[in-house]
C-alpha cells in the first residue's frame, strides 16, 4: 500500500456518514492509524464499524479495531488509488 501519513484525510462511517477530518498518522501492515480533529472524535468511532478513509491518492475501506476519543486503528480491507479508480470510472460511464 502506498505511504501516506502525516497529511489531513477525511474519515467517514459506511454507509452513508459525513466525511470528518483527520490525520493519517501511519499504516503499518493492514492498520491504519487516524488521529481525530476535535469535531471527528465527538463522533465516537466504535470497534466493528465500517469506514472510509480519503486520501489525495488513495481511497481505503476498512473496519475500526480500535478507538479512543482521539484516534481510531483501522484494519484496512481495500485500498483504491484514485488514478486507477479514474480510468474505471471512464470505462464504465463512457465520456462526459
Amino acid at each position: 500500500m502506498p505511504r501516506e501519513q502525516d497529511q489531513q484525510v477525511t474519515v467517514r462511517l459506511l454507509p452513508d456518514g459525513e466525511a470528518n477530518p483527520a490525520l493519517l498518522c501511519g499504516l503499518n501492515g493492514q492498520l491504519l492509524q487516524l488521529d481525530l480533529s476535535p469535531v471527528s472524535a465527538t463522533l465516537r468511532f466504535k470497534p466493528g464499524d465500517l469506514v472510509e478513509v480519503s486520501c489525495p491518492k488513495t481511497l481505503y475501506l476498512g473496519e475500526i479495531r480500535s478507538s479512543r476519543p482521539e484516534s481510531v486503528v483501522i484494519g484496512v480491507e481495500h485500498a483504491l488509488d484514485r488514478e486507477a479508480l479514474a480510468l474505471i470510472q471512464q470505462v464504465w460511464h463512457g465520456p462526459a
